[in-house]
């Protein structure tokens, strides 16, 4: 084994750049720092977090599957134990785990490829909005890809490092651990496992898929054992995210058409545009390279992104119900590593063309190239940032009114609102919130004393923005109250959606 000075350089050049590509990372993702706590589902993890920092977790509660992820709950909420609740504590994990990842795929891209495309990787995933915004944004997302990426990495340095078998069997074991613990961030992220088991079966790897399926069996076991004692069903998560009801919700929130990724992933919808850039085309590109160039060595990173794609397309959420599993643009985080490593193997070769056909004017057109894609990145993010900060912006606007009003009940319309307001009033046990829909015209005429909240988002249309078809009691009340309503809140929201306002009815006199 070599430890000359070249050795030694070449480690510490290594050191160096690694170093480079986190800063550069980090500076991003806090460019556009949009708080840990944004967008719906965001909400109800806090929830479920604070519930377990603060001691009132209960399993006999949960019905969804947002409080079975534990991957997101405990970190989250060790950091709530730790930092309180408030956006900076809240994306700690998630920065920190997106900027492990950046070390990740350079030391996959190392060892598949070449240095130089380690490198390129790693820039790709600094600037992919997808990436960055999951760092933002407490989620499955924000843990997944480093997850999966770190499973794939210690599977490869099995096949690539010589060393004892107790090592080897370590390192199978901790790949299927870490895939357990993105099965417990979200249950699709067992494609992962899938396509390692694929791979090795069919290489006949039956001694190296048998420890990974020990580590993978680890987690699950204990958290079997944990439902078993509190519930006396050890397959209590199951049961609850795969009931009927559970199962209805899924039919009527998710895009279910089997040409949802195709079209976001090409962006040929602009949200998938600004989700992805042009990722994925970067990444047919290089698929289509690999195959020309029969590269035997990255069929492994190839199994790890093709067999969780058509996991995601064509996989059921109910064999029983023949529902295919609700589409969401996120989900391909769970591939992160092997698009990034297969968009700069694209990307080398790409530049290796320009260079023998034009010579030294490569540079300056490769350079344009490289501006372009990143602006196009960076505006793409920029968007989501935007719709972050439009989104979270009314609930904003009346808890920092709120906030100076402890012990007060508020009157809301509609099942997110608790949720929203809870985690920018830190959670203070004094509110107390009340839902309009299980009131008359008569009693929400008789209130006193008492906060209403009406936002017109979920007064014009439902979850996923399809108008409301009949008109609640209520809704006229937004434009025309009683006279005893004094209106203290009026937030004109963008879109207009995402306008509120909050009344604020005295007690009768």
């Amino acid at each position: 084994m070599n430890h000359g000075p070249e050795h030694q350089f070449q480690i510490t050049r290594e050191w160096q750049i690694l170093f480079a590509l986190l800063l550069a990372a980090f500076v991003v993702r806090c460019i556009f720092f949009s708080g840990g706590i944004r967008g719906s589902d965001a909400f109800v993890y806090a929830q479920y977090a604070y519930d377990i920092a603060s001691g009132n977790y209960n399993l006999d509660s949960i019905h969804g599957w947002y409080g079975f992820r534990y991957s997101v709950l405990l970190p989250t909420a060790f950091s709530f134990m730790i930092f309180g609740v408030n956006d900076v504590s809240s994306c700690i994990f998630p920065y920190i785990f997106s900027l492990l990842n950046i070390v990740v795929v350079f030391q996959l891209g190392k060892i598949i490829f070449n240095m130089e495309i380690a490198i390129i990787a790693s820039g790709l995933l600094i600037i992919y909005p997808l990436n960055i915004g999951n760092a933002n944004c407490v989620g499955p997302d924000s843990f997944i890809p480093f997850l999966s990426t770190l499973a794939i990495l210690c599977y490869i340095m099995v096949e690539e490092n010589a060393s004892s078998n107790h090592r080897k069997i370590l390192l199978l074991l901790l790949s299927g651990i870490l895939i357990a613990l993105a099965y417990m961030a979200r249950v699709t992220s067992i494609f992962m496992f899938f396509a390692l088991a694929i791979y090795q079966l069919f290489h006949k790897k039956y001694t190296t898929f048998l420890w990974m399926a020990i580590g993978l069996s680890i987690p699950l076991i204990v958290e079997a054992l944990y439902f078993y004692l509190y519930t006396g069903d050890p397959f209590f998560e199951i049961h609850r995210i795969t009931s009927l009801a559970q199962v209805n919700m899924v039919k009527n929130d998710y895009d279910f058409g089997l040409l949802f990724f195709p079209k976001n992933m090409l962006g040929f919808d602009l949200s998938g545009l600004a989700t992805y850039g042009f990722t994925w085309w970067f990444v047919v590109g290089g698929l289509a390279v690999l195959w020309l160039q029969r590269e035997s060595k990255a069929l492994l990173i190839v199994v790890c992104l093709v067999i969780p794609f058509y996991g995601f397309e064509f996989g059921f959420q109910s064999l029983n119900e023949g529902i295919l599993i609700g589409k969401s643009a996120n989900y391909l985080a769970l591939i992160t590593g092997p698009a990034m490593i297969i968009s700069a193997y694209f990307i080398y070769h790409i530049f290796i063309f320009i260079r023998t056909k034009f010579g030294a004017k490569s540079i300056a057109i490769f350079t344009v190239s490289i501006i372009i894609l990143i602006s196009m990145h960076f505006y793409g993010l920029y968007r989501l940032y935007i719709n972050a900060g439009n989104d979270a912006a009314p609930y904003i606007a009346v808890a920092e009114y709120l906030i100076k009003k402890p012990c007060s009940t508020v009157y809301i319309h509609h099942y997110r609102w608790p949720l929203f307001l809870k985690y920018f009033l830190r959670y203070d046990s004094s509110y107390t919130f009340r839902d309009m829909n299980k009131i008359d015209e008569e009693e929400l005429n008789n209130l006193s004393n008492v906060f209403v909240v009406f936002n017109r988002r979920y007064l014009e249309a439902d979850v996923i923005g399809r108008p409301v078809s009949q008109k609640t009691v209520y809704a006229k009340y937004e434009k025309n109250p009683p006279p005893n309503w004094k209106k203290v809140v009026s937030f004109s929201g963008a879109p207009p959606y995402n306008s509120v306002v909050l009344y604020y009815i005295a007690a009768a006199k």
